[in-house]
């Protein structure tokens, strides 16, 4: 009789406590629903957003290659601004500095690179900005501004390009012997298979230097 007694006993009080508290229950339910359910919208939204911003980006990418520079100049600044929380902004404005550079509007590509920060998502992004800045002043000669921009730069992600543009610095002025330093730090820190390698071991060659072997990778 006891057990039976207790067993109804709590099962009024289960009542009793779900009379209580059950719209509580039912609204706790319905948030959590609520919240997977926009989780799921959202996952959903991303990769919509994802794919056409890929998709569109080809399409910037195809007008340069045929070229129609004209067309792939209003792409890509229309690009950058609709999908400013894509990466693909920042490949984009990237690809259209390059473009200005090739054109020899180095003022526009330079403005450009500047620009660029406002859809670089990460230290990496950035980092690559302050190289590609120093690359165009490097190729236009502007060896004291790209000196003062090598300066500011600390590496972190491309250190064996930092030391590559170091060695291109010091050829421009003649400092064969100091740029074929800053190449076999370069080389040092490339993994063997690096696209980049061949190119930074001639110029090493050309510097008088002789490349030893690869101990890191970028």
């Amino acid at each position: 009789m006891s057990e039976q007694y207790d067993e109804h006993e709590q099962s009024e009080r289960v009542k009793q406590w779900l009379l209580k508290n059950g719209s509580n229950i039912l609204t706790f339910i319905l948030l959590i629903v609520a919240a997977v359910s926009t989780w799921h919208w959202w996952q959903g939204k991303q990769t919509k957003d994802n794919h056409e911003a890929a998709s569109q980006y080809q399409v910037f990418i195809s007008a340069i290659e045929k070229p129609d520079l004209a067309k792939a100049t209003v792409l890509g600044t229309a690009f950058i601004k609709n999908y400013t929380k894509s990466d693909y902004a920042f490949f984009a404005s990237l690809r259209l500095a390059k473009m200005y550079l090739g054109q020899g509007k180095v003022d526009l590509a330079m403005s450009t690179l500047e620009n660029a920060k406002s859809v670089a998502h990460n230290p990496q992004q950035i980092e690559l900005l302050a190289i590609r800045k120093v690359q165009v002043s490097l190729s236009q000669a502007k060896y004291e501004q790209a000196a003062k921009q090598l300066n500011a730069l600390k590496p972190q992600y491309y250190i064996a390009t930092f030391d590559e543009l170091q060695g291109d610095l010091a050829m421009a002025k003649n400092q064969t012997a100091q740029a074929a330093k800053f190449y076999q730090s370069a080389l040092t820190k490339l993994d063997a298979a690096a696209s980049s390698r061949l190119l930074i071991e001639m110029k090493l060659s050309e510097a008088g230097g002789k490349a030893g072997k690869s101990s890191e990778i970028r």
